[in-house]
């Protein structure tokens, strides 16, 4: 595919990858505005209620790197269909789980998809995108969680008074998606270096997990999501335990989550144009860490509001960036793409998990200026790394 036009239907191929991502991220963080009427239907405790909360996430320290090794087997489209099937079941099963037990369990089956598709992204978007438009696709796709956050903050109860029910329609949304991925989806073929006797090269895993770079390109995920999810999760009840409303909190987290989904899709294309993404993604990385702190730290709501979209600017486009890296790797052909996809997702999803919870709030004994601080040294971390990676741009010569 690449002295050939793009095909259009890549386009729809985004759209129906783009939607089941969308939706894990709405029904995640559908349960939040439904906290209280769990704890209480359920007799919850808050740590329960958390576990809750993050299930989904922890489903992907433990099947990343599995999926992106099957679907290097067994094709994209076959394994992302399974793992529909399996959401498509916990979030319907959500809507009727008796307790905490059960809801925990098809809560986790419920992830599974995201972390597929998750897992595979840099892989499927490569087979149908051109290489300046693969790092836009992959933003885009991760523009998904963003979305369906601010969507489920939005939405709130407004769905139905009933927990049950507004779960029940998750379900129902995922059903439909799982049923257009079958009818719709096809597998793009693409030129792979074949062995003697005309058979596609093995996947071998170990190419991937002896990758220096790729392992650095997981730690600078994880070192992200000690910035995003800081933000996402602790920004709010820290300003609010400090005196602002939570009506002013709320919309501090919510201008994060369109900024920085505007700029996951946006900032890809701008960086991977520019000559060196090293450089580009140092200063971003250190601008997002400086403008969290001054955010946390500004007085007026405006100006705190200010900073805050300046964070989701500098960062937007950072994640689709580290995501793209297999493609362009000499030690991860293309029958590696999916694995080495599989292992960055891993990292970062136990980044997404430990850091804010196991890290950064122990550490400063509490949500307060040293969680803050700490947080902004993740973002530190993250411009050093890049330092050390390759430059991806396309105007880069080879």
């Amino acid at each position: 595919m690449t002295q050939q036009k793009a095909p259009a239907y890549r386009w729809i191929i985004l759209l129906l990858t783009f939607l089941p991502c969308f939706m894990m991220a709405f029904c995640q963080f559908q349960a939040t505005p439904y906290a209280g009427d769990l704890m209480q239907k359920l007799s919850l405790t808050e740590q329960q209620y958390a576990t809750i909360a993050t299930a989904p996430m922890l489903v992907g320290v433990f099947l990343s790197f599995a999926a992106g090794s099957l679907a290097d087997k067994m094709g994209v489209k076959r394994v992302v269909l399974v793992s529909l099937i399996f959401t498509t079941v916990g979030a319907l099963c959500r809507a009727f789980a008796p307790n905490y037990i059960l809801l925990l369990l098809v809560t986790v089956l419920m992830g599974v998809g995201g972390v597929v598709l998750g897992a595979n992204n840099a892989k499927f978007m490569s087979s149908w995108f051109p290489p300046q438009e693969v790092g836009i696709a992959i933003g885009a796709i991760l523009a998904a969680g963003n979305g369906g956050t601010v969507l489920a903050m939005f939405v709130g109860k407004k769905l139905s008074a009933d927990v049950n029910i507004a779960f029940l329609y998750g379900g129902v949304v995922f059903a439909v998606l799982t049923l257009l991925w079958l009818l719709f989806v096809k597998e793009q073929k693409t030129p792979e270096p074949s062995l003697s006797g005309g058979e596609a090269p093995a996947v071998k895993m170990g190419d991937v997990l002896k990758s220096p770079r790729m392992w650095l390109a997981a730690a600078g995920a994880a070192a992200y999501m000690g910035v995003n999810i800081t933000v996402s999760a602790l920004l709010s009840p820290g300003l609010v335990a400090r005196g602002v409303s939570e009506e002013a909190a709320g919309m501090t987290v919510i201008i994060y989550s369109l900024v920085a989904l505007a700029a996951s899709i946006g900032m890809p294309g701008v960086i991977g144009r520019l000559f060196n993404t090293k450089i580009t993604c140092s200063v971003l990385s250190v601008l997002a860490a400086l403008s969290l702190y001054l955010a946390w730290n500004a007085q007026a709501d405006g100006l705190r509001n200010v900073w805050i979209a300046v964070c989701g600017i500098a960062i937007g486009g950072l994640l689709p960036t580290l995501m793209s890296l297999p493609t362009i790797l000499p030690e991860i052909g293309p029958a590696q793409i999916g694995a080495a996809g599989g292992l960055i997702t891993t990292v970062m999803m136990g980044g997404a998990f430990l850091i804010p919870s196991y890290v950064i709030t122990p550490l400063a004994g509490g949500i307060n200026d040293a969680a803050f601080l700490i947080a902004s040294f993740c973002g530190v971390i993250l411009a050093v790394i890049f330092v050390i990676l390759p430059n991806v741009s396309v105007r880069a010569g080879k």
